[in-house]
């Protein structure tokens, strides 16, 4: 054999040149989906039941209370509620609903409500699609969604998306919504890119809206619900050390 000097000299004259050494055999690597990143790093809502809270939500046009108090929450304050004296499927029967989303414990005094400000249309877009993160994946078989309403990207049903303050923090946004009959609500950055703390709520086939933040009994904690007619989850946020994590108090069903 000749040394190889010699033949890459041999080569060269014939018009050849020698041929590039194999590359190292590597181990193949199949294409990763891109992570969901909100739903694997937001914490999911903790449960710790409180007693002595009730809703209000109706069925087929008959509004119930659950819960002994007198007094309820709606987004821009808080209402009496006036009862029938009729017992129905879901609770005390009453005669107007007010748009009372939580009914107060039993003795509770009048909270103070600070409403939501609007909310630009944008921000509403950025919500549907965090929200369409943290739902269940929509049929394949079905076809895409092509609303143009910001509300409804994705195929998720924006019920409202409410922005509150926070002491010694920035800004966030509570949203809620549904798609089919799985429902959401989910704790946003002031931008609606990030998923702070979400849960996800069974038969929940109407539109959920968010009762805001406020602090409902007085102890210095503030509360926020996911409401719809027939399915209401009440919540209390978790401020401490910079957290904002949502723990469920009590959540309703009515059929």
């Amino acid at each position: 054999m000749l040394p190889t000097p010699m033949l890459q000299t041999l080569l060269l004259s014939l018009g050849c040149s020698p041929a590039p050494p194999a590359p190292a055999p590597t181990a193949s690597r199949p294409e990763l989906a891109e992570p969901d990143v909100s739903k694997a790093l937001a914490p999911k809502a903790l449960v710790a039941e409180e007693p002595g809270w009730g809703a209000v939500m109706s069925v087929d046009g008959t509004w119930y209370r659950t819960g002994g108090g007198e007094l309820a929450a709606t987004p821009k304050g808080a209402v009496p509620l006036q009862p029938s004296g009729s017992i129905g499927p879901c609770g005390d029967v009453i005669a107007e609903a007010t748009g009372a989303m939580i009914v107060l414990k039993a003795g509770a005094t009048a909270p103070a409500i600070t409403p939501a400000p609007p909310i630009q249309a944008a921000l509403v877009e950025r919500a549907a699609w965090r929200l369409d993160e943290l739902l269940p994946a929509m049929d394949p078989f079905s076809p895409a969604p092509t609303s143009q309403d910001p509300s409804r990207a994705r195929g998720v049903e924006v019920g409202s998306v409410a922005k509150a303050r926070q002491v010694g923090g920035p800004p966030i946004l509570v949203t809620a919504g549904h798609r089919g009959c799985a429902g959401v609500i989910a704790v946003l950055d002031a931008e609606a890119t990030r998923v702070l703390s979400y849960d996800v709520l069974d038969q929940a086939c109407e539109p959920l809206r968010v009762l805001p933040l406020n602090d409902l009994d007085g102890d210095g904690r503030r509360e926020v619900a996911a409401w719809s007619r027939s399915r209401t989850a009440l919540y209390r946020l978790d401020e401490s050390q910079g957290k904002a994590n949502l723990v469920r108090l009590a959540d309703w069903t009515c059929k």
